[in-house]
């Protein structure tokens, strides 16, 4: 499949109109920004066609953004994570900043966490659970967070947060 058809097939899946497609094709930040804005009904099968955009690092991009960007509203993340997983789990980097999506969203409504999970996690999840979480969890990244930045995060005084979902 050309760069041409592929951008037809993506946006037959999102039903969108008025862009052009040689404007896409000719311009991978472009198209970045259009997969990342895209509104698809089905959200795994337009994952999987990101992934099979002939420029690797636009469709690791892109599919990692619209990972991000989910995980950022946080309401239903967990069931959406369990839709697309079969869509991305083929791609290392998109399978594990998903799980680090699910623990951390796991973390923040107050469910048990697998402890070496949060051990093994990347830096970027441990700063995150850090800046967020309390109690035992917190305890942990004190003593045995991944970088000096993490242990630190840990002694930041923060007001009592919400659960969230």
């Amino acid at each position: 499949m050309n760069l041409l058809d592929h951008i037809t097939a993506a946006a037959a899946l999102t039903a969108r109109t008025g862009h052009d497609p040689a404007a896409l094709a000719a311009d991978a930040a472009l198209r970045f920004e259009w997969y990342r804005a895209a509104a698809p009904d089905d959200e795994p099968a337009f994952l999987a066609l990101i992934l099979r955009d002939p420029e690797p690092a636009v469709a690791t991009a892109a599919a990692a953004a619209r990972i991000d960007d989910r995980a950022a509203y946080a309401r239903g993340f967990a069931e959406w994570a369990a839709r697309v997983r079969p869509a991305v789990e083929h791609v290392e980097p998109l399978r594990a900043r998903l799980s680090e999506w699910c623990l951390v969203h796991d973390a923040l409504a107050g469910r048990d966490v697998p402890i070496g999970a949060v051990l093994a996690a990347s830096d970027w999840a441990q700063r995150r659970l850090a800046a967020q979480v309390d109690g035992e969890l917190l305890a942990l990244l004190a003593v045995h967070g991944r970088t000096r930045r993490v242990r630190a995060l840990t002694r930041v005084p923060r007001p009592v947060r919400r659960r969230v979902d």
